[in-house]
Order: structure tokens, then sequence, then C-alpha cells
């Protein structure tokens, strides 16, 4: 079983924890949840990014 710790959160940010989880989840789980959605976020960002800087590189599917 992994080793746990404690963190110090305000009551606000736990109650807010509390709201985004689902049925039967634990804080952990909500966290490594929106830790997750966080990076597909930001590998979107960065795919987003990448075909706006070699958009000249990218074909239009019309084009083929």
């Amino acid at each position: 079983m992994a080793e746990t710790t404690t963190i110090q959160i305000t009551t606000d940010t736990r109650d807010q924890l509390r709201e985004l989880g689902k049925m039967g989840e634990d804080y952990n789980t909500v966290i490594r949840r929106l830790i997750a959605e966080h990076n597909l976020d930001k590998l979107i960002e960065k795919g987003e990014k990448r075909i706006k800087e070699h958009r000249d590189k990218f074909v239009d599917i019309n084009d083929l």
C-alpha cells in the first residue's frame, strides 16, 4: 500500500474538493483526477501551439 501523508488545506478548499468528488471518491482520488485533467489540458495547449507554429507544414484535408 502507498505511503500516505497529511497536507494542510483550508476548509474552503476541502469543501471545493468535496464538491468536485464523485460518490465514493476520497480526496486523493479527486486530486489525482484533477492532476490528470491538468496534464491533459497542458498537452492539448502544447499541441495547439505546435500546430499554430508549424501551420505551413500541415495540409488541409479538403486539399487532398
